[in-house]
């Protein structure tokens, strides 16, 4: 448009100056011949015109010269704001967290976004963003929550999903205490006090924090029977495992980058939290003390006698301590912190590979048109506590553990879990530049009517393809000195978390009422079960056109479509870890088999 706008002045100008020039021209040749018989008056006011003619032509000359300029100018800055944009990493931060914008901009090339509209690389939210919201994001885009992560985070869910896993696979689920979810499980919770044994358990809400509502019971009467609030009753570990007299849980920092393979890193670095007041076993006159019951950081900084951490490095300074610093301490008294540490690394990756199905069912449906699955990633806070014999116990899963620094140990911890973690999320502006050249190259072939469908293997070969390449660079990353180890995946961790991947996709399905799209494996994600090899579908799969018609079978009337408000209702129900199928339903197929 610039260029279009200078081509038109210069127009204007070269025949404007060529009319003055030929004027003057001609009456100087008429001049000489008709110049006796003009009269003064006449040659007086050919004088002034000419004159006023060549007045006005430097002044046309100087505005196209001004505006030539000013276009430049204009063009010179958008190469420049667009040299810049495409060396940097743009984020937005929706965080009351002072430490995030420190760490942010002490990255190079990093620049905070001006609004929420601006087309940033990163975005971090303190709260849960929406399945809407992450449906709004570009391929090049990633943000710091997972939709339906609150499969785990909310206790109820935590509890219902860990329960099934449990009655699939005792043994590999016995890592989180006994739970019943109130009031549906009331009548058998009430079923666990006797006269005989007087058993503590403690009562937590389903959504609650920082220790709030939280109680403990001995009495069946105390029991909560408001069914307008979801409780979550558990077991209480009477016998902890004790630092200096006081109980105590960690806080472990657990980093999700990708859910369809998952890929789950753990950092070295955590936080001891200690009780502030010395431990006593549970009796009747004691189930109030907090400070001595609970160990949430919240709670026991109010209290007098709770001391802050001077030294991260020492093992017994302050309330909070260092995780690493602990476990120096665990190992010169003779414990087995390397089993201990392995203990811990599998039920972190059991209880996120209990909820894979439904996190990659929620992704792929918000962008199916990813295939790299780096949109998403999440900092879970993985709350464990002890026993007396240093087994591990898994209490809850927090999906935005507070970064809130008010020591010396907060900073040191909080700001390399964060610097390790953005390292870890692959941003490069190379990458983005490529994706929007992809986003153009589609649009195109669609507008042509070229665009090109992939079949369903050229698809999983293409995820594959680059989950490998991924996974090389992650090590990479690792290798040069990050605090995070993997987790998962691995070839070794695929064969031996198999067996309850397997089962977490099949209580998925079964929830779902169908089957699922087939999970990302590094090892061989083309490869058929055993069932598949026999020629049987997997249980909850559909059936192939093909089979269907050689099976004799009679054709099957095709689902009726859900609306909009019915699918809402299903994804609740499945993100509450309950059945996808309505109980109005349920209840007419019982009527109708009696």
């Amino acid at each position: 448009m610039a260029g279009d706008v200078h081509e038109q002045v210069f127009s204007e100008e070269q025949l404007f100056t060529s009319d003055v020039r030929g004027e003057e021209e001609d009456d100087s040749g008429e001049k000489s011949t008709a110049a006796p018989s003009a009269s003064p008056t006449a040659t007086a006011n050919s004088s002034k015109t000419s004159c006023a003619s060549v007045a006005k032509a430097p002044t046309t000359l100087s505005l196209a010269t001004v505006a030539s300029t000013v276009v430049g100018s204009v063009r010179e800055r958008r190469r420049k704001r667009a040299a810049e944009r495409a060396k940097q990493i743009v984020y937005w931060l929706e965080s009351k967290y002072d430490i995030l914008p420190e760490v942010c901009s002490s990255f190079e090339n990093w620049k905070e976004a001006p609004s929420a509209t601006y087309d940033f690389d990163l975005l971090w939210c303190d709260q849960a963003i929406p399945a809407d919201r992450f449906m709004k994001l570009k391929l090049y885009q990633k943000m710091n929550h997972f939709v339906g992560m609150s499969s785990i985070t909310r206790k109820n869910n935590l509890g219902r999903n860990l329960l099934r896993m449990r009655k699939q696979y005792p043994k590999e689920y016995k890592f989180f205490p006994d739970t019943w979810i109130l009031p549906t499980d009331l009548s058998d919770f009430k079923q666990q006090f006797s006269a005989s044994k007087n058993k503590t358990f403690i009562i937590k809400p389903d959504n609650g924090c920082q220790g709030k509502g939280i109680y403990l019971i001995r009495d069946v009467e105390k029991v909560p029977v408001d069914f307008s609030t979801t409780y979550v009753a558990q077991r209480y570990i009477h016998r902890p495992f004790l630092l200096d007299g006081f109980k105590f849980d960690l806080r472990l920092y657990v980093l999700v980058v990708g859910c369809d393979p998952l890929r789950i890193f753990l950092h070295r670095r955590g936080l001891v939290r200690l009780a502030s007041e010395q431990y006593v076993e549970p009796a009747g006159k004691n189930l109030s003390q907090a400070m001595v019951h609970l160990t949430n950081y919240a709670i026991n900084k109010l209290n007098p006698n709770f001391e802050e951490n001077t030294n991260p490095e020492d093992a017994q300074d302050g309330h909070k301590r260092s995780w690493e610093a602990v476990q120096q301490h665990l190992r010169k008294e003779g414990h087995d912190v390397d089993t201990l540490l392995e203990e811990i690394e599998d039920l972190i990756v059991k209880t996120l590979i209990a909820v894979q199905p439904s996190l990659s069912h929620f992704y792929h449906s918000c962008q199916p048109d990813d295939v790299e699955n780096s949109m998403c990633f999440e900092i879970l806070g993985f709350d464990v506590m002890l026993d007396q014999r240093l087994q591990p116990w898994l209490l809850e899963v927090n999906h935005a553990p507070s970064f809130t620094a008010d020591s010396e140990l907060d900073r040191v911890v909080k700001e390399e879990v964060l610097r390790d973690s953005f390292a870890l999320l692959h941003l490069d502006p190379e990458g983005r530049r490529q994706k929007k050249r992809e986003v153009r190259e589609r649009m195109e072939q669609r507008a042509m009517g070229v665009n090109k469908r992939h079949c369903i293997e050229e698809r999983v070969a293409q995820e594959r393809e680059g989950a490998l390449l991924r996974t090389e660079w992650e090590d990479a990353q690792l290798a040069e000195g990050s605090g995070y180890k993997r987790l998962y995946p691995s070839f070794e961790k695929e064969s031996q978390y198999f067996q309850v991947h397997e089962a977490a996709i099949q209580i998925w399905e079964m929830l779902m009422g169908g089957s699922s799209r087939r999970s990302i494996r590094l090892s061989d994600p083309v490869e058929k079960t055993a069932s598949e090899a026999d020629g049987k579908p997997r249980s909850g799969s559909a059936k192939t056109g093909a089979e269907k018609d050689t099976s004799g079978e009679a054709p099957k009337a095709e689902p009726v479509k859900r609306t909009a408000e019915e699918i809402r209702e299903v994804v609740d129900r499945l993100m509450q870890g309950c059945s996808a199928r309505p109980r109005k339903q349920a209840a007419r197929r019982r009527g109708s088999s009696n």
